[in-house]
């Protein structure tokens, strides 16, 4: 039998919501880190607007919610999720429901992010924490 553990192959990367999407890159460039990707995710009237800054191998993601998208926790400055690469996202979705996490999906969702896009599912953590199983596609 499978488990959540044998699909996960590393760390990817590391969200965080902010108030002000340039002022948080230029904050972060300032420590360092290199722009990489950046994306505006539309979708029922609102607009996300998502960067990708890498440092080293750590990625960090930078996003400024559109008010549709945020959850009604969602405020700036708190970590809001961490995010592991899986070989298939699909059986690690299977691995994490059978073995009882709370699921905070009901199917891995797909997006246009990074080269070929991603596909991905989370769950909660202990702390109130997301953490998303991500597979790039």
């Amino acid at each position: 039998m499978s488990s959540i553990a044998d699909q996960v192959t590393g760390f990817q990367h590391l969200g965080l919501p902010v108030a002000d999407l340039e002022q948080s890159v230029a904050f972060y460039r300032g420590l360092g880190l290199k722009d990489m990707e950046r994306y505006s995710i539309e979708e029922n009237g609102g607009v996300t607007q998502v960067a990708f800054l890498r440092i080293g191998d750590f990625w960090l993601e930078l996003y400024q919610s559109a008010a549709r998208f945020a959850r009604k926790d969602d405020r700036p400055g708190p970590i809001d999720h961490l995010t592991l690469d899986v070989r298939d996202v699909d059986q690690a979705f299977a691995d994490a429901k059978a073995a009882g996490y709370r699921m905070l999906d009901e199917q891995p969702v797909t997006l246009p992010l990074r080269k070929n896009g991603v596909r991905f599912f989370l769950i909660q953590g202990q702390d109130g924490e997301r953490v998303e199983f991500n597979q790039l596609l």
